[in-house]
């Protein structure tokens, strides 16, 4: 960049001299040299301070890490890596012999609950019956104790012993107790069927709970595309063990998603880096051509300036020429990057509306670079 100024302005230098025959002595030349060095200087600060440049951009890709959430043998695996899905599309299957053991398990159990509640019925008729006839029973003891125990008030005359008015009462007491038996079991049965949850017998209730929670898992068995993309680096093989644990993901899914460009600027440009300005992206992949965009956020924090509470203390690690700023770019023609990777690097120019005139110069450096990717250099 610096070296395209300095050539142009000794072009022109040299056109002048030419052309108004001026003379090369001590006051000509040091005086072109001094012009030069205020001209060139000046633009330079007020470019790259008013429309800042960075070598440091790439095309970020959100990715989502697929975690099962059944533990098992894969027994299939898409054979689509690296190509378009939709939502849905399958990703892999785990075995699915013992959740489906589950599900049966659990519908066995409903039926047979549905059937105790049946029997809960059933039993509650007879034991209303029961109550019935111990009540009858109980009536009966209770007049005939009365009968022995009136009968017995006369000792003289009194046609019954001591012993039988005792058994008598005794026998009201036992059908007594007997009744109250009977009332405490139907009260039971009448408990266990009173037990109900949304109209429905509680246990049955919670097994079908339970029926829905197998029948959950045993979908996942079937791992699917959690929206439109693709699988990546597909490495998971039928026969690998998974299991659902969150720091170990089986396989990596890009999902659709707009393309944007993240930039790093020195903190020098910071009050010149403003939503909504102008910008210019190339990329190594792409020499020759410029790809219009726009400054879609300046994101608020420097990344090493997070600290976490730690058993130890912790210095300040900014370094304002690796630590810069971030800025998010929407592209626009997004149509000339869809045959770029993501991860794609890039150089970006940003144009502020500040001394307009030279984003010029910003500009024809910006496509020089540009050029320049036809070359294959090494540094």
């Amino acid at each position: 960049m610096d070296l395209l100024l300095i050539l142009t302005y000794t072009a022109i230098c040299f056109g002048i001299f030419k052309f108004f025959k001026i003379p090369l002595n001590k006051w000509s030349v040091p005086t072109a040299v001094l012009g030069g060095i205020i001209l060139i200087g000046s633009l330079l600060l007020l470019m790259n301070y008013n429309h800042p440049y960075t070598e440091r951009a790439q095309m970020v890709t959100v990715t989502l890490p697929i975690i099962p959430e059944v533990q098992g043998v894969v027994v299939e695996v898409t054979a689509n890596a690296n190509q378009k899905m939709k939502k849905g599309d399958f990703l892999f299957r785990v075995d699915p012999t013992a959740y489906e053991a589950k599900v049966e398990a659990i519908k066995g159990e409903i039926e047979s609950a549905q059937q105790n509640v049946e029997m809960l019925k059933a039993r509650l008729a007879s034991e209303n019956a029961d109550i019935a006839q111990a009540k009858a029973e109980r009536d009966l003891a209770l007049k005939d104790a009365d009968r022995y125990r009136n009968g017995s008030r006369d000792k003289l005359k009194s046609p019954f012993t001591d012993q039988e008015v005792v058994r008598a009462q005794q026998t009201y007491l036992a059908a007594q107790a007997q009744w109250r038996s009977s009332l405490s079991k139907r009260d039971q049965t009448a408990a266990q069927l009173d037990a109900m949850i949304n109209g429905e017998n509680a246990t049955v209730y919670r097994l079908k709970a339970n029926l829905k929670e197998a029948e959950y898992f045993l979908a996942k068995t079937v791992v699917r595309a959690p929206s439109d993309g693709y699988a990546t680096q597909l490495l998971l093989k039928p026969g690998m063990f998974v299991r659902p644990l969150p720091l170990r993901p089986v396989m990596v899914f890009v999902p659709d998603q707009k393309t944007s460009v993240y930039a790093v600027f020195r903190q020098n440009s910071a009050l010149r880096l403003v939503a909504g300005d102008q910008a210019e992206v190339v990329f190594n992949g792409l020499p020759g051509s410029v790809v219009q965009g726009t400054v879609k956020q300046i994101l608020p924090a420097i990344a090493n300036s997070s600290y976490q509470a730690q058993g130890h203390l912790q210095g300040l690690s900014l370094d304002p020429k690796l630590d810069g700023i971030y800025a998010e770019i929407e592209l626009k023609n997004v149509a000339d990057v869809q045959r770029l990777p993501a991860g794609t690097m890039g150089q970006v120019a940003v144009y502020s509306g500040y001394f307009e005139h030279v984003s010029i110069i910003r500009k024809i450096l910006l496509r020089m670079t540009s050029w320049m990717h036809y070359l294959y250099i090494d540094h």
